[in-house]
């Protein structure tokens, strides 16, 4: 079933009176680790539930596998699951191996209150019983997309949080799914009664199927026309209406398959249509805090953080949900309708306030020089060429019309001069528009920490992930002492139980760095450790985009990535990219990609007026002898008009729908290729990731894999 955002209130009373123990935990939270905008959700939450003195276990999961093992090592007693980040696009009660009728139990007039399953979005046939409760329910908050269609149509025990997509979009697939479901249901029930037929018939004569038929099937009807098989009928009248009742009902089998097929299409044609992210969970979850009334700022923060991490490969979710993010700032901080009032710049040592300010799309300029900043940002690389040298020569010449000296863009913003500071958007306003670099100056939400400093959404988004992404060690070039390079204990072990080792090994230190990003969100003014946490994550974050910038303009200056038929390759091999063990994580391998695909976009689309391609990224991990492999869609470059992005569309020949010609990042069709091939190409493939475009394979089954993909026709 489906919840809409009216009725949020509703679902949060029911899993407080659920949930609430004074003996035993029966909640669980179930939180995709990898994932700033799931973190972010998961921390609003937790702050829900401790002032609602609600006692709840939270547990991050790095995959499918995981959550899997997790959940079948739950208590009996607990009574609601809540999937943060994960499990919209995955049959839930199928993946779990979950007996609906198990969970369900009788309501008795005791006093506790029935649920009331009016605000349940679920199809009529398909409600539960206002009588019967559930032992258990899992609740959905995901971004992900598609929806997997049993979740919100067919199941009574997971709950979906849906922000209004469903009724909006899946119109023609929900009646297609129930009318399957009922035609599965009428075919179950027409298999059992030619069984019994068939039985009743070699059991009797001819005469007690005459008189059988006669009374079961009195009038039967052909084009209009009355069938009807009397006992007084002779043997060759007899024998001619059968054959015309069978002509019938086999004109309306052929039909009801037909109609079949046509649904079948329909719900096949939603899941290949390929997978995205749609909307950020840190917003759902503050759409349950503003049903109930438990608004905050630091959940508000907790939320723009979240949804500020989707701007890079998702600037389509980040555009439409920032100005409601806007409002709600101005709504709990009224001082920003005045921004010209001196008072809003008074700070004191617990200030914690969150305002609106003028921003910079440069990569942490607050933090660093004015040139690095610009040199390190994505979209300026992408724009001005940095990687060749006449971009960078054409960047020089950019801060020499802006009237910048480079020993100036070179001092450290916090000892720049002021009046240079002060300056700067009316000259980036004025020059940078040549350069196709408009949307520099923009929006952006900004904290108050009180007089230790203050730290823009984008900025904690580059903090937090960096803490994510890697170990300190590597970034040190400490390599010798990481988990990938130490020496197994047992030379005699089995080959496929040392490479699961050494990936349980590098999944449980993904899980040590939730945690410190964990740590990093308390943002309590009376103690700077979340703070400390977060500018250690800046200067981590510093050094890893350096690496993505150096290994990228290596990788287009040595013309490393091949230009294939349906796509772009990219394969990071030991040897030729020094830093390679960094990108065995799926967030620095996606980082490295998007730099890609931003660099490529302009370099082809906009120069050569070539269609875009998707972009496949593989790199070695040598310690497993796999390959971890990124499936990445075309990017539209940022700031497109929609008529220019149609204008792409068209041209590349694109038949995928509509929508997608609207969306700066469309959508990624890698999750169905992969899953096809793994199923048919008989290579030794993990699926595990809750981005369905993450795969990892052998290193041997790599090469007649891509070819597969290439000719398979699936992008």
């Amino acid at each position: 079933m489906y919840i809409t955002p009216s009725h949020y209130s509703e679902v949060f009373q029911d899993i407080k009176r659920t949930s609430l123990s004074h003996s035993t935990c029966k909640l669980v939270l179930f939180v995709s680790c990898l994932n700033i905008d799931s973190l972010c959700a998961a921390k609003v939450l937790s702050l829900l539930l401790r002032k609602e003195l609600i006692q709840y276990q939270l547990i991050p999961v790095v995959g499918y596998t995981d959550l899997k093992t997790h959940y079948s090592n739950l208590d009996e007693e607990v009574t609601n699951v809540i999937l943060i980040g994960c499990g919209a696009m995955l049959d839930l009660e199928s993946f779990f191996e979950i007996n609906a009728e198990e969970l369900a139990y009788e309501l008795k007039d005791n006093g506790r209150s029935k649920p009331d399953d009016d605000f349940l979005n679920v199809n009529d046939d398909l409600k539960p019983d206002k009588n019967v409760g559930w032992k258990r329910k899992i609740y959905v908050i995901d971004g992900h997309r598609p929806w997997n269609l049993d979740n919100v149509f067919g199941s009574s025990v997971v709950v979906c949080l849906d922000d209004g997509f469903i009724d909006a979009n899946l119109i023609e697939e929900k009646s297609a799914y129930n009318v399957l479901v009922e035609e599965n249901e009428e075919d179950e029930e027409d298999e059992e009664d030619e069984e019994d037929e068939e039985n009743e018939l070699s059991s009797s004569d001819n005469d007690d199927f005459e008189q059988e038929f006669t009374e079961e099937d009195e009038e039967v009807y052909d084009d209009g026309d009355e069938i009807i098989i009397g006992s007084q009928d002779s043997e060759d009248t007899v024998s001619r209406k059968r054959k015309k009742q069978e002509r019938r009902l086999k004109r309306l089998k052929k039909q009801r398959r037909i109609e079949k097929s046509k649904y079948e299409d329909t719900i096949q044609t939603y899941y290949n249509q390929g997978t995205t992210i749609m909307t950020a969970t840190s917003t759902t979850i503050y759409g349950v805090l503003a049903a109930i009334g438990e608004t905050s700022i630091e959940n508000l923060w907790l939320a723009v953080i979240g949804t500020s991490s989707l701007d890079n490969q998702y600037p389509e979710v980040y555009d439409k949900l920032q100005p409601l993010l806007k409002d709600e700032v101005l709504r709990l901080n009224p001082s920003n309708h005045s921004i010209s009032n001196n008072n809003i710049n008074e700070k004191t040592a617990d200030s914690t306030s969150l305002s609106i300010e003028r921003d910079y799309h440069l990569f942490l300029l607050r933090h660093w020089t004015l040139y690095d900043s610009f040199f390190y940002s994505s979209h300026v690389n992408s724009k001005l060429n940095l990687w060749r040298e006449d971009g960078r020569k054409k960047l020089h010449k950019l801060f020499a019309k802006m009237g910048v000296s480079l020993a100036v863009a070179q001092q450290k913003w916090l000892y720049m001069d002021t009046t240079v500071k002060r300056q700067l958007p009316f000259i980036f306003n004025k020059y940078l528009p040549t350069y196709g670099l408009e949307g520099i100056v923009r929006e952006g939400f900004i904290r108050t920490f009180g007089y230790t400093g203050q730290l823009s959404a984008m900025e904690c988004v580059e903090a937090l992930t960096a803490l994510l992404e890697s170990d300190k060690r590597l970034l040190s070039g400490d390599r010798e002492s990481t988990p990938n390079n130490e020496s197994d204990d047992d030379d005699s072990q089995d080959e496929e139980e040392r490479i699961s080792e050494k990936i349980d090994r590098k999944e449980k230190s993904w899980i040590n760095n939730f945690w410190s990003s964990w740590d990093a969100l308390n943002m309590n003014p009376n103690t700077s450790k979340g703070f400390d946490l977060l500018m250690q994550g800046l200067e981590q974050a510093k050094k890893i985009q350096q690496i993505i910038f150096r290994t990228g303009m290596s990788l287009l200056e040595r013309k490393l990535i091949k230009n294939l038929r349906l796509y772009r390759l990219c394969v990071l091999n030991d040897g030729s990219i020094p830093d390679l063990v960094i990108f065995n994580n799926p967030l620095m391998l996606s980082k490295l990609g998007t730099w890609l695909l931003e660099n490529i976009t302009e370099l082809y689309i906009m120069n050569s007026n070539q269609s875009l391609k998707p972009l496949v990224v593989a790199s070695l991990d040598v310690a497993s002898d796999t390959y971890l492999v990124i499936g990445m869609a075309p990017k539209y470059p940022r700031g497109m008009d929609n008529s220019a992005k149609a204008r792409l569309a068209q041209e590349g020949k694109e038949d995928k729908g509509d929508d997608s010609s609207t969306l700066t990042t469309r959508l990624n069709t890698f999750s169905v290729a992969f899953q096809q091939l793994a199923n048919t190409s008989g290579a030794k493939i993990r699926i595990d990731s809750f981005d369905s475009s993450v795969i990892e394979i052998r290193k041997d089954d790599l090469p007649p894999f891509l070819e597969r993909l290439t000719l398979s026709g699936l992008i």
